[in-house]
């Protein structure tokens, strides 16, 4: 029984160290044709391009918005004056 175990844990041991030494090995060869690599090194360039627009627009849309929002907030505190030009034009229209 003994003998039967000493062995079990030297062919386990054996075999640990054989999958260690051994290894993955070297990764294969990556078999793609220059056509796909163009294609995806165009695409990529595009897609950078696109970003950098869309980053470009969202500046200028962050900054509209600021000034819209100062503008809000000019004439937030003014109801009264407001709604008296809001008269004045409906008057001048013929609304009123």
């Amino acid at each position: 029984m003994k003998s039967a175990r000493g062995w079990l844990i030297l062919a386990f041991m054996f075999s640990l160290v054989a999958g260690f030494s051994a290894g993955c090995g070297p990764a294969p060869p990556c078999e793609t044709s220059l056509v796909t690599l163009d294609e995806t090194r165009l695409d990529a360039e595009s897609y950078e391009q696109e970003a950098a627009e869309t980053g470009k627009k969202v500046e200028d849309l962050e900054s509209r918005l600021a000034a819209k929002r100062g503008e809000i907030d000019a004439i937030k505190d003014k109801p009264a004056e407001l709604e008296k030009k809001v008269y004045e034009l409906k008057k001048g229209s013929g609304r009123e």
